[in-house]
This record gives C-alpha cells, sequence and structure tokens, in this order.
C-alpha cells in the first residue's frame, strides 16, 4: 500500500492493490469512495462482511479495520481515495459537517444501485480520473478537480441519505440500541473496554444491554468488544513494523504479557506466530 501523492488519488483495476490488500487485515491509507462496474468484491469491515456486485458502491473508512477476501477476475472498478484534510477545506452543505465526518457516521455505508443511478456516479468519477491523469497545463485544473470531486461526495451523500431514512424505518428498538453499541465501541474501544460504559451511554443496564446483543448477534457486550481489539491487532501485526510491544502499547494494555495472553485466547496463537504468516 501506498501513501496519497496528491489529495486525491484514483485507482481502477490496474493498480487498485496498491490501496487494498488482499487477505490481509489493514487500515486503509486514506478514506475512499469504491465504485464497482462489475464483478464480486468480498471483504471486511470492522465485524462486518460486505458483498457487493455489479453496480454498487461503498465508502472505505480508513478508522475501520479491512481485509479483502475475494475478489472476481477482471473486475471493472475504480476507488477515490482522499485526503480527510482535502474535505474539510470543501465548501459543502452536508449537515454542516464536512464529508468525512458525516459519511463516517452513517451506520450503513454500502449500497447497490438502479443503473441510472450508477451511471452518473461512474461517469462523473471517470472524469475525475481522466482530469488528474492528464499532463494537458490549464489554468483552471484545481478549480475542476475540486467541482469534479464536491459533485462525487454529493452523488455519495443522496445515495447514503435517501438509504438511512429507508432503513431507519426498518430498525426496531433492540436494533437500534445493537447498532448503536456497534458504533460506540467501533470508535472508543481503545480507550473504553467497560460494558457498563457503554451501558449507560444509552441509558440502560448493563445486564440488558448484554441481553439485547445475545439476542440480535448471539454474542456478548465483552466477546463484541473483545473482537474489535483482536481485528486491531490483528492489523498492526499483519500490516506494520512495529514489534508486539509496541502494538500492546498502542492497544492499551498494561504490559506486552497482558496482550499476548489476551491474543492467545482469542486466536489460539500467539502474536509472534500470527505475524509469521505475513512474513515472506
Amino acid at each position: 500500500m501506498q501513501t496519497l501523492e496528491y489529495p486525491i488519488q484514483i485507482f481502477d483495476t490496474s493498480n487498485v492493490f496498491d490501496f487494498i490488500a488482499v487477505r490481509r487485515p489493514h487500515h486503509p491509507k486514506s478514506p475512499a469512495f469504491l465504485i464497482l462496474k462489475k464483478g464480486k468484491l468480498i471483504f471486511t469491515e470492522g465485524l462486518n462482511s460486505i458483498e457487493l456486485g455489479e453496480n454498487c458502491v461503498a465508502l472505505i473508512d480508513s478508522r475501520q479495520v479491512y481485509e479483502l477476501q475475494e475478489i472476481s477476475e477482471k473486475p471493472e472498478m475504480l476507488v477515490i481515495a482522499f485526503s480527510r484534510q482535502y474535505t474539510e477545506k470543501l465548501p459543502l452543505k452536508i449537515n454542516r459537517l464536512n464529508a468525512f465526518v458525516y459519511f463516517r457516521n452513517e451506520l450503513i455505508r454500502n449500497f447497490c444501485l438502479d443503473p441510472k443511478s450508477f451511471t452518473r456516479i461512474w461517469n462523473n468519477a471517470e472524469l475525475l480520473q481522466n482530469i488528474l491523469e492528464s499532463e494537458d497545463p490549464s489554468t483552471n485544473r484545481e478549480e475542476i478537480i475540486r467541482h469534479l470531486f464536491s459533485s462525487a461526495v454529493y452523488l455519495f451523500g443522496d445515495i447514503i441519505s435517501q438509504n438511512a431514512v429507508f432503513s431507519k424505518e426498518k430498525v426496531s428498538r433492540k436494533q437500534e440500541i445493537t447498532l448503536q453499541f456497534l458504533k460506540n465501541v467501533g470508535e472508543h474501544f481503545l480507550e473504553e473496554r467497560e460494558v457498563t460504559r457503554y451501558a449507560e451511554k444509552q441509558f440502560i443496564t448493563s445486564r440488558h444491554l448484554t441481553a439485547i446483543l445475545k439476542e440480535v448477534t448471539g454474542k456478548t457486550a465483552g466477546q463484541i468488544i473483545a473482537a474489535y481489539v483482536m481485528k486491531e491487532a490483528m492489523a498492526l501485526l499483519s500490516s506494520t513494523d512495529k514489534s508486539v510491544y509496541e502494538v500492546s502499547v498502542d492497544l492499551k494494555f498494561s504490559d506486552q504479557y497482558s496482550f499476548g495472553h489476551f491474543f492467545k485466547k482469542h486466536s489460539g496463537e500467539s502474536p509472534a506466530f500470527y505475524r509469521k504468516r505475513f512474513r515472506h
């Protein structure tokens, strides 16, 4: 994987693996819009398994841990990777927030579209790619790029707004509590691992929270929190050169031994042994 050479960078089938790692838990280097015209992708985002097919789009959140598990032969796709700082400078009118925060706060961030809606997004992305890759000098190049990227943000914003209203109508109270818990854990699991704290955020008891989670997901609150920690640990071990000690510090364990015990308990192998899988 590589860092962005420019605040916006578009990857296609020829170089998409410079952005997406296959069968390796990792944090993408930046947030991105993934646009799949043909083919199939199966990947995990945090604890969720996501399958995308023809005419599907997704927001890639650099704070989440991803693992690409399957990709069809010869897919047709574009990935618009962008700097969070770049979106903060754009004069966008989306919920009075910058685009990155707006999209990250939504619970559902992948959708399959009708052909007409998808074509609008695809054509906009292709034109943006053409301008980014063009070597022709233009006094208005930066403005054109800014407006085309802003168009991509608004198009994604429309999709999310339409689908968010539809999905919220179907969510029960128990599902709402579960989704909010997953969102809270995803944002705070490094600093907070006590179930009671997450229950307090929703003004319910930890016993009630755990009962709901067990019913909806089949897992307890503690198991879900541990799964988030494990995903992060796997990403750091497989995709960085940090020592096991440094990983234990990043994950807020009291010492390396505690981290090793936790990792082996939940995976059946030591952190060092797990890391060997990705060292060639």
